[in-house]
């Protein structure tokens, strides 16, 4: 079987290959899962309960009374513990440290600190849930009716792809040096 190291038309440019696209979403990702459970406040607690691999009950509560403390309200808390526990990948790896999460969210501030439209679609795309790049266009076609909603699936792919391709190399160096580099 071949595997692509590249999708798209050959000789593009600023395309990542598949392997680059894949860990820089996943970061990407992780980063907005943590963002949505608080941005390091209830995430650290959350992060700890995670990584502790044994859960007790006296621990869940605990961490519930913390959420609830800190500002995170019933319907949204239960509709995030239903997703995690629904999803499709059960994994230790979906949420990142609070050190992890800083130095992702350091590098996307430095980075695209000019591009103020690039941060709010990376944060669309990737904060909570994530929205789907369908609703984001539909979203930018509501905005702009004379656009065909064609264009809107375009311009929603290429500002995703330039934003992760201008962060993976920053990304990959932030990752590979000091003490954050057995993450990745």
């Amino acid at each position: 079987m071949i595997y692509p190291t590249n999708t798209g038309k050959s000789g593009e440019h600023l395309r990542l290959t598949t392997l680059e696209s894949v860990w820089i979403q996943g970061k990407l990702r992780m980063w907005g899962r943590w963002s949505y459970i608080g941005g390091g406040k209830t995430g650290n607690m959350f992060n700890q309960l995670l990584t502790s691999k044994k859960l007790t009950k006296t621990a869940i509560n605990e961490a519930l009374r913390r959420m609830k403390k800190a500002g995170l309200d019933k319907p949204e808390l239960e509709a995030f513990l239903r997703d995690m526990i629904n999803g499709k990948q059960k994994s230790w790896l979906v949420h990142c440290t609070d050190a992890e999460a800083l130095c992702i969210d350091r590098v996307i501030s430095e980075v695209l600190a000019e591009h103020p439209g690039l941060i709010c679609i990376l944060r669309q795309r990737y904060e909570g849930r994530g929205m789907s790049k369908r609703k984001m266009a539909e979203l930018l076609n509501d905005a702009h009716p004379e656009w065909c909603f064609r264009t809107c699936c375009s311009r929603v792919d290429v500002w995703l792809n330039l934003a992760e391709y201008m962060l993976y190399l920053p990304m990959r160096d932030a990752f590979s040096s000091g003490y954050l580099k057995t993450v990745c």
